[in-house]
């Protein structure tokens, strides 16, 4: 890289065939902001509104980029590193970085197996990103994955942001702000200290929960109403972890006279952290919709899992969060090692017993460096070669016919069951949901069954995730904007 501030270029790439979004890429955007506080131009191309890779690739071409990052999920990582390497065909000169949780879980392995990519970054990558960019010495950047003139390949020693505060909150200057729905993501901790066997969280971001100071969140709140915005979604990872912090936000929302907000957490919050009171001064800011982290309908799988909760406090918290008349999502994973049909059956039961919005039913993905990705390799129970499994899971999301696609099995059920049971879950999604839909469609007297029908069809939900004029009408509609 050269001695000036050079010329960089971020790329969201598409890990699905799903295009639109709801919202700009928050992790993008963190990274442009820091940037933008660096004095270092950028640019932004989020391939999920529709740009082509050859539109990219010509880009790269007519403009020269000195660095050129992409952020790269476990989800169809090989889209992400194909794209590296025609940018590398078009643009040889032009420095390649990739991060991500992808590129956390599997260190220095993404530069052994990817020639094209120049350097990798492990972890939160804000402040090294700019090093980077600013030309400090590869051994003296923190998390840096690097090649050494030998070949070597070096993963240079991270630790995680102590404080969230001090790092500045996207303003997203050169995105396409236009172009997404009308919601945007804010994050207010990061980190997750429990232990779910299937879950990353804690290896890509920390076992320790970190927490923005409530008046930064009220800082970037203010900034985007003023902006005309009033839908934002919470999408840390835990939340409602510290009850004090969420209050403190709350307080902050009211003081400065934040009004008609509509407020969402559609990561999922824990039960155990739920209380009547804290739900009811949630609903009193503005917060209308969230999800819950279930997992399994019995105490007996939620302890292979992990969870660290009871179905009790799950119970509790779902029936407290309906009776004040909050729209409430439930989250179910499938497969566990353990688990039976039958036990399969209570989380069906479960998710049907209560006036929830939508129940689904995840197929559980055994990520590297997961408690569950050590059982299945331990077990031999891979349907497939890991990685090649693990790269599939673009064509294993909700609207593809492979979506129940088995990664691994276990002793109490085969393959072929855990495919019929994948299409019944489905099913029992698309049951409760469209109940969800007539209770939000209430006010249209009978119509609300029709309207609920095509709504709650496969083909209606994969048009309006690919639409975002339609999110747009969904979210006036059922937030009443």
């Amino acid at each position: 890289m050269g001695t000036s501030a050079p010329r960089v270029l971020l790329l969201y790439q598409v890990y699905s065939d799903e295009l639109g979004s709801s919202r700009p890429p928050l992790g993008t955007g963190y990274l442009a902001q820091a940037l933008s506080e660096a004095h270092i131009p950028y640019d932004v191309v989020d391939m999920k509104l529709g740009h082509p890779e050859s539109e990219v690739l010509k880009r790269v071409q007519s403009r020269f980029y000195e660095v050129i990052g992409v952020s790269v999920f476990t989800v169809g990582h090989r889209r992400f590193f194909d794209l590296i390497r025609r940018v590398k065909e078009v643009s040889p000169k032009s420095v390649t970085i990739a991060g991500g949780p992808h590129v956390t879980l599997l260190r220095e392995q993404i530069l052994r197996e990817n020639p094209d990519l120049d350097f990798a970054q492990v972890g939160e990558a804000e402040l090294s990103f700019v090093d980077f960019c600013q030309g400090v010495e590869p051994g003296k950047i923190p998390g840096l994955i690097w090649r050494k003139a030998t070949g070597e390949i070096v993963v240079n020693p991270t630790d995680w942001l102590k404080d969230l505060t001090t790092i500045a909150w996207p303003r997203y200057t050169g995105f396409e702000l236009d172009k997404y729905g009308g919601e945007m993501g804010i994050i207010t901790s990061r980190g997750c200290p429990y232990g779910c066997i299937f879950c990353s969280v804690g290896l890509t971001m920390g076992r320790k929960v970190r927490l923005r100071s409530p008046e930064s969140v009220g800082n970037e709140l203010e900034y985007w109403y003023r902006q005309g915005r009033r839908i934002f979604n919470f999408l840390d990872d835990n939340f409602t972890f510290s009850a004090d912090h969420v209050y403190g936000v709350c307080d902050q929302i009211e003081k400065r006279g934040l009004t008609g907000l509509t407020l969402r957490a559609s990561n999922g919050v824990r039960a155990d952290k739920l209380t009547r009171e804290m739900l009811v001064r949630l609903k009193s800011v503005g917060f209308r919709s969230f999800g819950i982290g279930v997992e399994a309908g019995n105490d007996r799988v939620l302890a292979i899992l992990k969870k660290g909760e009871t179905i009790a406090q799950i119970e509790k918290a779902i029936a407290m969060s309906c009776e004040l008349g909050l729209e409430v999502s439930l989250f179910f994973v499938y497969g566990t090692p353990g688990e039976t049909l039958a036990d399969i059956e209570d989380s069906i039961r479960l998710a049907q017993k209560y006036p929830v919005f939508k129940a689904d039913f995840y197929n559980l993905i055994p990520l590297p460096g997961t408690a569950l990705c050590k059982w299945v390799d331990e077990n031999q129970a891979w349907t497939g070669q890991p990685m090649e499994l693990l790269n599939s899971m673009d064509k294993n999301l909700r609207f593809s016919k492979d979506s129940g696609k088995p990664f691994f099995v276990t002793r109490e059920i085969g393959y072929r069951e855990r495919q019929l049971l994948a299409r019944r879950l489905r099913s029992v999604t698309l049951n409760i949901q469209r109940k969800g839909i007539e209770r939000m469609f209430e006010r249209f007297g009978v119509m609300k069954y029709p309207l609920a029908w095509v709504c709650g069809t496969t083909a209606f939900q994969k048009a309006f995730f690919n639409n975002n004029l339609l999110r747009r009408a969904s979210e006036r509609i059922r937030f009443k904007q």
